[in-house]
C-alpha cells in the first residue's frame, strides 16, 4: 500500500468515526428532547404552558428522529470495519 492510499483511509476512517459520534450526539439530545415534551407535565414542569397534544407529538417526532439518529450512527460505525 502507498503512503497516498495510506493516507486516505485514514483519513476516511476518522471521518467515518466522527459522523458517526456526532449521529450518537444528536440522537441522544433529540431522545432527550422528545423525552422532555412527552414528560414535562408528569414531572409537573409548570415554566410550558403549550398544548398537550402538540408536545405529545413532538415527543414523539423526537423520539423518532433520535432513534433513526443513532441507528445511523450504529451503521456507520459498522461501515468502518
Amino acid at each position: 500500500m502507498s503512503v497516498q492510499q495510506n493516507w486516505e483511509d485514514q483519513k476516511r476512517k476518522r471521518n467515518v468515526f466522527f459522523h458517526a459520534l456526532y449521529d450518537y450526539a444528536m440522537g441522544i439530545l433529540w431522545l432527550g428532547l422528545g423525552l422532555f415534551f412527552l414528560l414535562n407535565k408528569k414531572l409537573d414542569i409548570d415554566w410550558m404552558k403549550n398544548d398537550p397534544v402538540i408536545d405529545t407529538l413532538f415527543g414523539a417526532v423526537g423520539i423518532a428522529y433520535g432513534l433513526f439518529r443513532i441507528y445511523r450512527g450504529y451503521q456507520r460505525k459498522n461501515m468502518r470495519k
